[in-house]
């Protein structure tokens, strides 16, 4: 009878004693590999270590002997380097034998807190949004609220909110408020890039308004070609997408403080990805945010962004038009719309969370933003999470709960 092997012949996987894979300077640098033979026979091979920049710029690699037996589970560990520059590094290791390979990258971080770029404020930075506020304000809102008896529950209300924004578009959410009157702590809740919010259904001690910018869930398409979102409007400041959702997030903000049953000592908000990004921005031109939570933010630091990512929608939209549009000339509008040149107006105290192999949101970018925040801020980092915090949501509500003495 012939055996089906299932699993590879070898596998390995790079880690960590460290408990977030984020070392200071009185840590040293400790890594290993863990290789797994699967097969019957012994084998003898080739182990690279490869230590990178988070721009894949090689710094060291070194080149070893190995062998294992058969069945054998073995640990190797990374040679000594000493690392002395703030920020993120990846730790591969590859296994030759004969012609194939098998191979792991982890990332880790050293003194996140003591990154340091250099901001990229174009001299008109305050007074492009200044115009931009101002054009939002002589705009009526016309609130419209519309109770949703089907997505309500004996302690809790929802209501469908609708409000006008700038481009002459109508952006909405779901509202949820408590039955029983009162004031209370409010929360407002920001999505991811294309991703849609929806009423929460369960806190009956706090108003959450769970909102959608143009583009997502229920609100009005945005302006521009039906192309990748954040390039629409690329080529001017002005017309910019993220111009409009910023102001829409503004405007969501505004009608949630507005509210008689809201406590506006104790205004809150949160998101993800996109969503996080916009909880920086939301923060920084609102000092009523009291708390913020940004998890795996995006929108911080393009420069760095580009040179630890890559998409292809980029390439793209410069080679549709060669001749008017470069990299500098995009980078110069993004700056407008970078959080690191808005954070230090940030006044809410901030939690950030990250995941340390994330290749969407690199942490490299999120910490650039969180290190200009000079409030009471503090972060997260969860070693063996991408771009995903999966279970660690409800964590996010016990943050809030405790700061809303809930």
């Amino acid at each position: 009878m012939n055996l089906i092997q299932t699993s590879p012949a070898f596998e390995i996987e790079v880690n960590t004693d460290n408990q977030n894979g984020i070392f200071t300077n009185n840590q040293k640098i400790s890594l290993f590999a863990k290789i797994n033979n699967n097969t019957e026979t012994k084998s003898r091979g080739k182990l690279t270590w490869t230590i990178e920049t988070d721009e894949k710029r090689i710094l060291r690699e070194t080149n070893t002997k190995f062998q294992i037996d058969a069945g054998q589970n073995k640990l190797h560990h990374c040679p000594n380097i000493n690392i002395t520059k703030a920020g993120f590094y990846r730790f591969g290791c590859t296994y030759q034998y004969k012609d194939q390979s098998c191979s792991h990258v982890t990332t880790i971080g050293y003194n996140p807190d003591s990154i340091h770029i250099s901001l990229t404020r174009e001299k008109d930075f305050d007074s492009f949004w200044g115009r931009a506020l101002a054009q939002l304000k002589s705009i009526d809102p016309e609130y419209k609220i519309t109770l949703q008896p089907n997505k309500s529950s004996q302690k809790r209300d929802t209501y469908l909110i609708e409000m006008k924004s700038v481009d002459n578009l109508t952006v909405r959410g779901w509202l949820e408020t408590p039955r029983k009157e009162g004031t209370y702590p409010a929360l407002l809740r920001l999505p991811g890039y294309e991703s849609a919010m929806w009423p929460v259904n369960e806190r009956n001690d706090m108003i959450i308004f769970s909102f959608n910018p143009r583009e997502h869930g229920n609100s009005d398409k945005a302006p521009g070609s039906p192309q990748g979102l954040w390039v629409r409007g690329l080529d001017k400041n002005e017309n910019y997408y993220y111009r409009g959702v910023y102001l829409d997030t503004i405007r969501a903000m505004n009608y949630l403080a507005s509210r008689h049953d809201v406590d506006t000592q104790q205004i809150a908000v949160w998101g993800s990805s996109q969503g996080g990004g916009l909880s920086f921005v939301t923060a920084a031109f609102d000092q009523r945010v009291r708390y913020c939570i940004a998890d795996i933010p995006f929108l911080c630091n393009w420069n760095k962004y580009f040179k630890t990512t890559h998409w292809d929608e980029i390439d793209m939209w410069i080679d549709q038009k060669p001749e008017t549009r470069n990299w500098s000339k995009m980078l110069k509008t993004l700056s407008y719309f970078d959080t690191i040149n808005l954070a230090k107006k940030i006044k809410a105290e901030t939690l950030m969370r990250v995941g340390l192999q994330d290749p969407v949101c690199p942490p490299a970018t999120c910490f650039a933003t969180y290190n200009q925040i000079k409030s009471e801020k503090s972060w997260i980092v969860y070693q063996d999470y991408g771009h995903y915090l999966g279970e660690h949501w409800q964590n996010g509500f016990d943050w809030l709960k405790r700061r809303f003495q809930l």
